[in-house]
């Protein structure tokens, strides 16, 4: 892991970042949630959503590095990298978190603590906060315009691809799990 939160390269030409691989998938949660914008509800469904969509674009062959995901112990899929990317777009003014009025699930709680006790070195653990309520995270007008750049230069298979982000998002978090795992490839840690 790099030793501080990186600027997340947003880019509206050349090859897609990871930074704009989760911005699409914002994209497409919420322009396919028309009239409402959804977002998309924690980590634990963001690293769910990245690992089955990045895996189904073949994505780890064109973004490099491309996330790494690990089988948490209770069962669940953790990306210390998209973690990382998230929190490079809250500070880019890409997206925003939202509080959710509903309580934390324990997967996500779970998930974060594992990253930070595993995946993230000690000095850099003061820049990965525990969120202290539930939260979804939706685009920001800069987002808007960044990911309607970057969908005119995407190709119509990628595109089929990111507008099941929206129904997906919705699945309850073990169903997504349940999907998400065939494509994990790390063992759990112990």
């Amino acid at each position: 892991m790099a030793s501080t939160i990186p600027h997340s390269n947003i880019t509206a030409t050349g090859p897609m970042t990871r930074g704009d691989f989760l911005l699409m998938l914002y994209w497409y949660a919420d322009t396919n949630a028309v009239p409402n914008v959804v977002g998309i509800r924690g980590l634990s469904v963001l690293s769910r959503l990245a690992l089955i969509l990045g895996s189904e674009e073949g994505l780890e062959r064109v973004i490099k590095p491309f996330f790494t995901f690990h089988a948490a112990p209770n069962g669940g899929v953790a990306s210390a990298h998209v973690w990382t990317e998230l929190l490079g777009l809250r500070a880019y003014e890409i997206v925003v978190p939202l509080p959710v009025d509903e309580p934390m699930p324990p997967e996500e709680l779970s998930e974060r603590r594992f990253m930070l006790e595993k995946l993230i070195p000690v000095h850099e653990r003061p820049l990965y906060p525990m969120p202290t309520q539930y939260e979804r995270d939706a685009l920001t007008n800069k987002g808007t315009f960044f990911a309607a750049k970057r969908e005119d230069q995407m190709v119509a298979r990628q595109i089929a691809v990111f507008k099941t982000v929206a129904d997906l998002a919705r699945l309850p978090l073990a169903e997504l799990t349940a999907r998400a795992l065939p494509y994990l490839r790390v063992p759990a840690a112990r």
